[in-house]
């Protein structure tokens, strides 16, 4: 996963923490002196107590800073002596590499859902819930933040407040004016949310990752009868197998070690509408178990015999076509009938290349707000990448694309080198790659431009530059020597008159990075005028 960058807005503020040890000032001799950097986070960061068991803050040299549990009597953790100590050290069962802590210092590695036994000193130990973010300033990393949730007994009655795995909502959701884009499948798409959200049956929504399958459905139930009710949402594929009913059903108290009255999806969506998000990725045995509550309209807690009646609106969704899904056994065709009154699609990024000019204007819009910036756009060479790209990760991954050039840009517009390494490579060689395959097959017996025909060298032959149409390879040739082969010829041929190894770079549409990147790996020397 790319830099995450924990920013202080993204943190819901529902009530006032006070911190007093946080204060470098009023330090106990076992705390640590707290980077300055670190304290405008505190505030903020503290205040994800609300949703989660445990709170870690590490420093760049990822000692900890802060550590704090916030369920009583759960985890015996001694937290002032942890106090600059690194997280190997208060857990002696973490390597450093185990460590999601060390890993989000040393790599910016972002960690969500992972489940992790920890051994904690003076004894015992708890399975957690990890969810890890590195803390960046300028580019640097000077920090990072863990939250924990506990798996194991009492601690399990509060797990499914976790935001990460179910979140709801009244207020605040996406409507169908949010969808950004006047494409001829877009604006078909709105219309049909339209009519959908005045009806009442169950809406199933199939998409690409990261193609807006959930602003679809938030728009679906801000649109309909129920939008004055929950907004319930559950990613299937973030629950551990062993939770999903009671999750879903709830649990009664004493059903099992710790289990309190808790209520479970359908009831905290009563009257609302509950979005279940990657149901394919649910196991099948619990697809029987989910068909046969939504046929009934009623479940039964976990250790309980009384039947719970409820009234909820079901809207799925599927990353793949649902036919591929019931093929795969990913989906029981039984729930994918029942669910599947009204079907969705939401078309990928590549289908709708024409809304890019928008897309780009209003996430430029948005992070100039957010950054306290004021780009004006981006320039003719960034525009046309954004247009040919294919875009695999859809509006999610265009959204982080220019995000990230915001940490990046030095002038009035996106140039070329604030766009990700990932990204310019991704587009070169997809360019190189339809080139290749646009050629027309020579005269039979042609050869393909081998690595020997540059000059000793490494400039172009004393000769125009190649005829494409004639390089077209045999069978023999390997995909990856093809593509060598043209990609070292394309920058030959765009080399010719240039004044520095910038405008070449300008011309490939690449950075200057890559480009001295290439030229080693091909070994060539060019020229400048």
């Amino acid at each position: 996963m790319s830099d995450t960058h924990f920013k202080p807005e993204t943190v819901t503020n529902r009530r006032s923490v006070t911190v007093t040890h946080l204060n470098p000032s009023q330090n106990s001799p076992n705390e640590s002196e707290v980077p300055p950097m670190l304290e405008a986070y505190y505030d903020v960061i503290t205040k994800i107590e609300n949703f989660v068991d445990g709170l870690m803050i590490v420093d760049d040299q990822c000692r900890i800073v802060y550590n704090k549990q916030f369920l009583p009597g759960t985890f015996d953790l001694k937290e002032k002596e942890s106090i600059g100590k690194t997280p190997m050290e208060v857990y002696p069962n973490l390597k450093a590499e185990d460590s999601t802590c060390y890993r989000a210092i040393q790599y910016g590695e972002t960690t969500v859902n992972q489940i992790q036994k920890l051994e904690y000193m003076g004894g015992g130990e708890m399975l957690v819930l990890d969810n890890t973010f590195p803390i960046m300033e300028n580019g640097k990393i000077i920090g990072a933040v863990s939250t924990s949730k506990y798996l194991d007994t009492a601690a399990l009655k509060n797990f499914i407040d976790l935001p990460n795995m179910t979140s709801s909502h009244k207020d605040g959701l996406y409507e169908v004016k949010d969808i950004v884009g006047e494409s001829a499948v877009i604006r078909s798409l709105k219309q049909k949310l339209v009519r959908v959200s005045k009806a009442s049956a169950s809406v199933l929504i199939y998409g690409e990752t990261g193609s807006g399958k959930e602003l679809v459905a938030q728009s679906i139930h801000s649109g309909s009868s129920r939008r004055g009710a929950m907004f319930v949402s559950q990613n299937c594929a973030a629950i551990p197998h062993t939770l999903l009913e009671s999750i879903f059903f709830g649990t009664t108290k004493g059903s099992y070690t710790g289990a309190e009255n808790k209520p479970g999806l359908f009831e905290i969506a009563n009257g609302g509408t509950l979005f279940l998000d990657e149901l394919n990725s649910m196991d099948l045995s619990m697809q029987a178990k989910l068909l046969r509550a939504i046929e009934e309209k009623k479940v039964t807690r976990i250790g309980s015999h009384e039947p719970k009646k409820f009234d909820v609106r079901i809207i799925a969704a599927v990353n793949e076509h649902p036919q591929s899904c019931i093929d795969r056994q990913l989906m029981r065709p039984d729930l994918f009938y029942r669910l599947s009154s009204v079907q969705i699609k939401v078309p990928s990024l590549r289908e709708r290349a024409e809304d890019i000019p928008m897309l780009t204007d209003h996430f430029i819009k948005l992070f100039n707000r957010e950054y306290a910036m004021t780009l004006k756009g981006v320039t003719p060479e960034v525009a046309g990448m954004l247009q040919d790209y294919s875009w695999p990760g859809n509006v999610r991954e265009f959204k982080n694309v220019i995000e990230s050039a915001f940490n990046f840009a030095t002038s009035s517009h996106i140039s070329v080198e604030d766009l990700p390494e990932f990204m310019v490579e991704s587009a070169a060689l997809e360019q190189a790659t339809i080139g290749i395959s646009s050629l027309p097959k020579g005269p039979s017996g042609a050869q393909p431009l081998s690595k020997t025909q540059a000059s000793a060298d490494g400039q172009p032959p004393n000769q125009s530059p190649p005829n494409y149409a004639m390089t077209m390879p045999p069978a023999s040739v390997s995909l990856s020597d093809a593509l060598d082969d043209f990609e070292k010829h394309l920058i030959l041929s765009r080399s010719e008159g240039i004044r520095s190894l910038s405008e070449l770079a300008g011309r490939l549409q690449i950075s200057k990075q890559s480009l001295n990147y290439k030229l080693q790996k091909y070994q060539l020397q060019i020229r400048e005028r």
